[in-house]
């Protein structure tokens, strides 16, 4: 039972990480699709806005898996500091 907690922590973290990668990459692409499909339209001012609300929805969707990763690392630190 001892060795499956790292493991299972472990996993949570790189899911997390994974997770916050995959919203990340896909609002690059938001913006990207954005300026393709409106070419002459889209101004620097517009990239600017769609790049706001693209770190606001990353942030929305990134903070609790940030807290996943947080508990996850003080409990793999506390489960170290119990085994010694």
């Amino acid at each position: 039972m001892k060795n499956i907690l790292p493991i299972l922590l472990l996993s949570a973290i790189a899911g997390c990480l994974i997770a916050i990668s995959a919203v990340c990459w896909h609002s690059v692409g938001e913006i990207h699709y954005l300026k393709t499909f409106f070419p002459k339209q889209f101004s620097v001012e517009d990239a600017f806005y769609a790049s706001k609300i693209e770190f606001v929805k990353i942030a929305i969707l990134s903070f609790p898996l940030l807290l996943i990763i947080g508990i996850s690392l003080y409990i793999l630190r506390c489960f170290g500091k119990d085994s010694e």
